[in-house]
Formats: structure tokens, sequence, C-alpha cells
């Protein structure tokens, strides 16, 4: 610093500016080390978490597919018994095993229209006809009103009245 002035050289200027900007730089720097080391953490945490899903899935695919098994074959064995049970009982009513047998074929033939005119009626019900019928005619009626509107002629104002000076 001079003492008449109070200003220090500019060469002290330039030090004091280099040592700060080193010191800035050495805390970014090592701000930025911190944030690779949080980074290198939360990639490794979530790789061991992909992994355990991946466990997870595996295992549950298995449990649903084993579930399904065991439910068709649950659920086949219910229904041959009661088909079992329905011919016992039209033998001993009848007393003839061929008319029981004929019965069940019957029954089963009817079974078999019943649930495919159901499939046939749901796949018509899905396709949504009221509903694509209602927004036709909404559409035909927006149209409509759209033509009305753009054909119609605008209303034309009156001419203002001149104004009488008394």
């Amino acid at each position: 610093m001079s003492a008449g002035t109070g200003e220090r050289p500019e060469a002290e200027a330039a030090a004091d500016a280099a040592q700060a900007d080193a010191a800035r730089f050495g805390a970014a720097l090592a701000a930025g080390a911190g944030m690779l080391a949080a980074l290198r953490k939360i990639a490794t945490a979530v790789a061991a978490l992909l992994v355990a899903e991946a466990r997870v899935l595996r295992a549950s695919i298995a449990l649903v597919v084993l579930g399904i098994v065991a439910l068709v074959a649950f659920s086949v064995s219910l229904w041959a018994c009661v088909v079992a049970l329905i011919g016992w009982s039209l033998a001993v009513a009848t007393g003839s095993f061929g008319i029981a047998l004929g019965v069940l074929v019957v029954l089963h033939l009817a079974l078999v229209v019943a649930i495919w005119t159901g499939i046939k009626r749901a796949i018509r019900r899905a396709g949504f006809p009221e509903a694509r019928a209602e927004l036709r005619a909404l559409g035909h009626e927006l149209r409509r009103d759209v033509s009305r509107f753009q054909h119609a002629q605008p209303t034309q104002a009156a001419p203002a009245e001149p104004e009488h000076a008394p």
C-alpha cells in the first residue's frame, strides 16, 4: 500500500484475486467430487433395486402360472364331479344309462350354445354400438347447426337516428 493514497499496488490486488479464484475452484472441485460420489452411490442402489425387482418378477410369474394351472385343474375336476352326479341322478331317475347319457349330451350342447351366444353378445357390446350411434347423431346435429349458423344472414343494425338540436 502506498502511504499517501491508501491504495494497494495492482500486483497485490491481482494476487489476491488469483488466490480467491483458486479457493473457489478448490471448493467447486470438492463439491463436484462429492456429487460424483453421491451419483455413484445412487447408481449402485438403483442397480441393486433392479436386480431385486427382477427376482420378484421371476418369482411372481412362476406363482401366477402355477396358480392358473391349479385353478384350471380344480375347475375341470369340479365340472367332472358335477357331471357325474347329474348323470348318476338321471340314471337313477330314468332307470337307463342310455337316456341319462342322451340328456347329458343335450345339456352340454345347450351349455355350449349358451356360452357361444354369450361370447358373441359380449363381443358385440364391447364395440359400444349405442354410444357410437349417439355420437353419430350428435355429429349430425353439430354439422346441421354449423351449417345453419354459416348460412344465417347477419342482422343489420338499424341506422342511428340523427340527433336534433333543440
